[in-house]
């Protein structure tokens, strides 16, 4: 569950303070108790009306906000991600459980991370976020979609929860491929329920980053996921500097289109054990690639019993007081981690709506700068003209209908990248939209960069990622190019939408996912290659096998067998969302009751005004880097 609850406070004892001129005169104390009843008066009054501490318990909202958790720095590339550790404690009284988390995996590298119990002081356990919420914004008006708001579980309503508000009074509600859809009685038109740009760079979730590189691996030879998109006549423009400690990528001027584009793949944690033993990578196709779906670092972690690492005085025992980790002892004695992760660790959901982020360094005064982003097999693209700034939208593929764009010409903008210069550019294409940033201000184009995305792809059956010989398409779904262009790209980052789950199963549901997850057979059909069908053992398996086969993407049923999910509010009925979709029981779940009342609302989620503080190189140090308004 996602309760919030309140932080637990200490009465701390004051001196009487007397009079300074007569000591035994009664006025101090008086005025020091009337004092002291005024500010206790007013302290609650501030709590009851304007505004509340509270203390986040679980991660049904991470990454926005953490639960009791882990705070890591990857031990391959050295990427800073947080993984939960919930499970050490029973819901309800936040007493320990059985279980301590052991280890995780990374949120770019996908990396496993055993924690080191015995010499880390920051490998402990970390408690939730602490918040602020104000109480007198929903006095003054009514909650907006996107907000992060507190309030009473309506079926047990001395519980608090905290999610986002992702449905209003009134509305249908439809969650499908990850996106969530609105019909009102005066809109009956399903419409993409869109986020302003705002949201979108709170919501991202990151995907790679070149920043974090995982060293190891890179000297056994596995390549870059940044590379020249092969397949023309003349030799590739683009040069990849790809080392443990320096990523780059540089582009020397030509009179074609040169794109540089992200194929997307990771070690799994069978292959990552082999390699911390002491094992090799082995070759790597650098344009192999599968697709980006909806993994989170923060739902990552292994488990082990508490009795098999602490003794009952609360001590390591001695096989783990040592070099050894946990993990390390529990893989020694052959003991299956959270059902046997070992074999898988990613997502079940396609995500197509992604965002790239570039740091960039343009070495000549003109040329075209190319941004380009790839969903159903279309590529959304963005060119700047360097020499006047000036950068218009476009889409390219098959069956393009002329209207796509509201005013019928593609949109164009005045943007601060002119001639030579360092920039920071970020393209989006989140819930049908494209969203530009230059140097962290979005860019106002001339008319709505909205499009509806089932014009371009109407049919079920086509609403799938796409791949041909000539052209990866969703296969690199990201790239960066030029024309009579030189630059240098010194950074690139990848982003995914949240992807909103159509939850299987009723009540607190036990499946969180599109997919039928119980029913093999279905799954195992999706396959096309039926000899490989044999060695597929579950459902994750099976999805993950199509997902990393671009050629089958054509022939499988795999895409048409995800779920929808749907509800409809009435008047004065909320319908409150986690961000962290695959482990949130929220609304989708609640039997008979998915929606919250007014009533129940509590508040507005302002601000983390005290996360956890770090343990080591000095104690108590104050993590001020999370420290932030919510968003």
């Amino acid at each position: 569950m996602s309760a919030a609850a309140p932080p637990k406070s200490s009465a701390k004892s004051s001196e009487e303070t007397l009079d300074e001129e007569n000591p035994t005169k009664p006025q101090g104390t008086r005025e020091t108790i009337e004092s002291i009843i005024v500010a206790f008066i007013l302290a609650f009054l501030f709590r009851a009306f304007v505004a509340e501490a509270f203390v986040i318990p679980t991660g049904s909202m991470a990454p926005t906000l953490m639960g009791a958790h882990k705070d890591l720095f990857c031990q391959h590339c050295g990427e800073q991600y947080q993984a939960s550790a919930s499970s050490e404690f029973n819901s309800g009284d936040q007493a320990p459980s059985p279980y301590v988390t052991v280890g995780s995996t990374c949120s770019t590298c996908r990396g496993l991370n055993k924690y080191d119990l015995h010499s880390n002081p920051n490998a402990a356990t970390f408690s939730g976020d602490r918040i602020l919420v104000s109480k007198f914004d929903y006095v003054l008006q009514q909650p907006k979609r996107w907000e992060v708001l507190v309030f009473k579980y309506p079926l047990e309503a001395h519980m608090n929860y905290i999610k986002r508000l992702i449905g209003l009074p009134g509305e249908s509600l439809l969650i499908q491929e990850g996106d969530i859809y609105t019909q009102t009685a005066d809109a009956p038109q399903w419409t993409i329920a869109r986020k302003p740009p705002h949201k979108i760079r709170a919501m991202q979730q990151i995907v790679a980053d070149t920043k974090s590189q995982p060293a190891d691996i890179i000297a056994q030879g596995w390549p870059s996921l940044w590379q020249p998109l092969p397949g023309t006549d003349a030799p590739t423009a683009w040069k990849v500097e790809h080392a443990q400690e320096q990523w780059s990528a540089q582009l020397t001027a030509t009179a074609q289109p040169q794109w540089l584009r992200y194929y997307h793949k990771f070690l799994d944690d069978s292959a990552w054990y082999q390699v911390m033993s002491g094992g090799r990578v082995g070759p790597v196709d650098p344009y192999s690639s599968t697709l980006i779906t909806d993994y989170l670092a923060y739902n990552s972690s292994y488990q082990l019993e508490r009795d098999r690492i602490y003794l009952r005085n609360g001590a390591l025992r001695p096989e783990i007081d040592s070099d050894n980790t946990a993990m390390d002892v529990a893989l020694a004695e052959g003991l299956q981690l959270e059902g046997d992760r070992r074999q898988a660790n990613d997502g079940h959901h396609w995500v197509g709506d992604l965002a790239g982020e570039f740091d960039i360094e343009v070495t000549s005064d003109s040329g075209t700068l190319l941004l380009d982003l790839v969903e159903f097999g279309i590529h959304f693209r963005c060119a700047i003209d360097v020499a006047t700034g000036q950068a218009k939208l476009s889409l390219e593929g098959d069956a393009i209908p002329a209207d796509v764009w509201s005013e019928g010409s593609a949109p164009t903008a005045q943007t601060a990248v002119q001639g030579a210069g360092s920039y920071s550019l970020e393209l989006a294409n989140f819930d049908d939209q494209l969203v530009l940033w230059v140097n962290d201000r979005v860019v106002e184009f001339d008319h709505s960069t909205q499009f509806d995305s089932r014009k371009l792809r109407p049919q079920n059956d086509d609403r799938r990622p796409y791949w041909t010989e000539a052209d990866p398409l969703d296969a690199a779904p990201l790239g960066i190019g030029g024309q009579d262009l030189q630059l240098t790209v010194k950074r690139a980052r990848v982003y995914r939408d949240i992807y909103y789950i159509a939850v299987q199963g009723g009540g607190f549901a036990r499946q969180y996912s599109d997919y039928d997850l119980d029913r093999l057979p279905p799954l195992l059909a999706a396959i096309p290659d039926s000899s490989l069908r044999g060695q597929v053992r579950s459902a994750s398996e099976a999805i993950s096998a199509v997902y990393a086969h671009p050629r089958w993407w054509d022939q499988t049923s795999l895409f048409s067998q995800r779920g929808t999910l749907g509800f409809q509010l009435e008047a004065d009925q909320y319908f409150p969302m986690g961000d962290n979709s695959s482990h949130s029981s929220d609304a989708r779940a609640w039997v008979g009751h998915n929606y919250v009342e007014q009533k129940y609302l509590l508040g507005k989620a302002l601000l983390v005004f005290w996360p956890h503080t770090w343990n080591s190189p000095i104690p108590f140090t104050p993590n001020f880097a999370r420290m932030d308004l919510i968003r």
